[in-house]
């Protein structure tokens, strides 16, 4: 996009999306024997509908995770979301979540 397309650009999201500038979190999933796992991992960016995360390991599209904020923490919040997307970058994978 060049510089004289950038105010004709319009934002196609209807919800606001939160840049969580690679927030740590907390993920919980069930592996394929159905044990419990959680670890770390980090929120890129967080909408009303969904929820992106950077991970060492892919997920399958359709499993089931838990991410909790500020975990421990007075202001610990859980979001359950499934996930639609998961791509490989150069270090990591990059997951997005539908929040459910």
């Amino acid at each position: 996009m060049g510089a004289d397309n950038v105010e004709s650009f319009k934002e196609r999201r209807t919800s606001l999306r939160v840049d969580l500038e690679a927030e740590e979190v907390r993920i919980g999933w069930q592996d394929n024997d159905e044990k419990l796992c959680t670890d770390s991992a980090i929120c890129v960016d967080l909408s009303r509908k969904g929820l992106l995360f950077e991970y060492r390991q892919p997920f399958k599209v359709g499993a089931l995770i838990e991410v909790t904020f500020n975990s421990g923490g007075d202001a610990q919040n859980t979001v359950k979301g499934q996930v639609c997307r998961c791509t490989k970058s150069e270090t990591c994978y990059r997951i997005a979540l539908q929040l459910l």
